[in-house]
């Protein structure tokens, strides 16, 4: 399943992020962690999902705004081979 990086700069906390994750994702789409900076508002969320449009949908839907969708892939420097 392809991997997404979904990068946000605004004001959040963590009852915020609580909420979002209660929302009822389609199917083949997941929502795996979120790399939080409160103090600057920047939140770096990592997704599986089809296409990306599908994550673009999700959000705007949820008025969640956001700067970008990046498609990525995981590297390990400590686990060679990890994907």
């Amino acid at each position: 399943m392809p991997r997404y990086i979904v990068t946000h700069s605004i004001p959040m906390t963590e009852d915020n992020l609580k909420e979002f994750a209660e929302v009822n994702f389609p199917e083949g789409v997941s929502w795996k962690q979120t790399f939080c900076s409160f103090d600057n508002d920047k939140f770096f969320c990592e997704w599986e999902a089809p296409v990306d449009k599908v994550l673009e949908q999700i959000l705007q839907e949820a008025e969640v705004p956001f700067d970008a969708i990046y498609p990525v892939k995981i590297f390990d420097p400590v686990i060679p081979g990890l994907k």
